[in-house]
């Protein structure tokens, strides 16, 4: 591997890697045809932004980045309803509480210890934009831009520089082509002009209009426009010595049923709820995947988890505890003191949609039916776009196992920072090495009528997600 003096980081939330082609993202699908892309690339469970975020930012799975869910039910810090990983202050409740949010060493902090730069111009959540770089007010010359405002970031300073230099920052709009026009000018009038060690640019498309406008629609194709337009300006401001990584943190499928799955539960006789009453035995969330949580020590689990594997839309159920035909919540890497007693994964099926593209699933609400979703363990919510060009990377296309857990150890290898870190490995094919046989790890159970299957990849000494559902 050849050392570089920076790295630029592009996030496309929610990209699916089959949505890039020269008609939809020319300039994305050029820049992969003189990459190293790392085609088989998968991401963690749950496959919600912020659990996918926070692993970017720690190299580390979820059993010890500690951010179980895009929400998970914590009482002792937030009462009647879940904490909510988009909301700062409800990270900022975690922390008081328990000392810390991340319970792993992350990259920001990896990077100030040895003197290094960290920018960021992010367009999701307030909470995404906090994990992102959790400790960016704590150390020099870094900061973190959110498209939310002052009060969404802990370095408020960079947002008042970018509305001095570029205006108000923008309202809302679907699909959110202004955050990322904004995004984009952030990072290069502000960030690369810097010179910092890292840049990283997260842009909120495709996901949010792939969300509430389907994947395939039209408007999707504009979002997709518009990150490409922003992907190739940042380009062109890129030093020609600069390692360039261009990422998605997880895919999406398809919804193509809804389950009120609180609904359910109460009429199966079970006392749970989002929001949970002061006598319920569980507190739930929702999505294409979600938790549920005992609040007291003499809650059914058991019998909890009995009833959602003889539902027919149920995909997987993973249990903290050993119950029959359950899957142990280790083998997704999520048994962190945090981690609920149950997760259940919808099920999901390599149907098309409307527009051909494969992947349909089940969920318990959040979005439209017809729009797009993830959480869960579909191949489609797995993979990522992963591709890496700079000095002395190879180009090609590889199919060697790869994650989002690669991606820290590797921008601190390619900056000479210390190493290793966090969980993941440090991404040395696109420097040329050669690939190895990875091994395939299969774990399935049955339970009357439910069966179950995950599927992992084993390759140089560090495990992969590669698929899971009922069969």
């Amino acid at each position: 591997m050849r050392q570089v003096g920076q790295v630029i980081v592009v996030v496309f939330d929610g990209l699916r890697p089959d949505r890039i082609t020269a008609d939809t993202m020319p300039s994305l699908s050029a820049f992969l045809g003189g990459a190293a892309w790392f085609r088989e690339a998968r991401t963690v469970f749950p496959s919600y932004t912020r659990v996918c975020t926070t692993a970017l930012a720690t190299g580390a799975w979820p059993r010890d980045h500690g951010v179980v869910g895009n929400a998970f039910h914590q009482p002792r810090v937030v009462t009647g309803r879940p904490l909510d990983t988009s909301r700062r202050a409800d990270l900022e409740a975690l922390a008081e509480a328990e000392g810390a949010v991340i319970t792993a060493p992350d990259l920001g902090s990896a990077l100030a210890a040895s003197g290094r730069r960290m920018v960021a111009a992010h367009c999701g959540s307030s909470g995404s934009a906090f994990l992102v770089n959790a400790g960016a007010a704590e150390h020099a010359g870094h900061w973190t831009f959110s498209i939310h405002g002052e009060d969404h970031t802990r370095t408020p300073e960079a947002v008042a520089a970018s509305v001095a230099r570029h205006g108000p920052l923008p309202e809302p709009d679907m699909p959110r082509l202004a955050a990322v026009a904004r995004a984009e000018a952030v990072i290069r009038d502000m960030g690369l002009a810097e010179a910092p060690d890292l840049a990283l640019v997260w842009f909120p498309e495709p996901d949010t209009t792939f969300h509430y406008r389907r994947i395939g629609s039209a408007e999707a194709r504009e979002a997709l426009a518009a990150c490409d337009r922003a992907f190739e300006a940042i380009r062109a401001a890129a030093p020609a010595d600069a390692l360039i990584v261009a990422m998605s943190d997880h895919g999406q499928i398809t919804v193509d049923r809804e389950v009120d799955i609180e609904a359910e539960l109460r009429a199966a006789g079970f006392r749970a709820g989002a929001a949970p009453r002061p006598s319920d035995d569980f507190g739930i969330t929702r999505g294409a995947s979600g938790e549920i949580r005992a609040l007291r020590p003499a809650a059914p689990v058991a019998e909890l988890a009995e009833w959602l594997m003889a539902q027919d839309w149920m995909g997987m159920v993973f249990a903290r505890e050993a119950l029959p035909g359950t899957l142990p919540v280790a083998l997704v890497a999520g048994d962190h003191p945090r981690a609920p007693d149950l997760h259940y994964v919808c099920r999901s099926g390599d149907g098309p949609d409307e527009f051909g593209f494969e992947g349909l699933g089940v969920f318990t609400g959040g979005i439209p039916v017809g729009g797009g979703m993830h959480g869960g363990l579909h191949r489609r919510e797995l993979n990522t776009l992963l591709a890496i060009s700079g000095p002395g990377v190879v180009p090609g296309a590889l199919d060697c196992p790869a994650g989002i857990v690669d991606v820290a150890p590797t921008i601190l290898a390619a900056l000479g920072a210390p190493a290793p870190f966090g969980q993941g490995r440090v991404l040395d094919e696109a420097w040329g090495a050669a690939a190895e046989p990875a091994e395939t790890l299969t774990d399935e159970v049955s339970h009357g009528g439910f069966r179950q299957r995950l599927t992992r990849l084993r390759y140089r000494g560090k495990t992969y997600l590669a698929e899971g559902g009922r069969v």
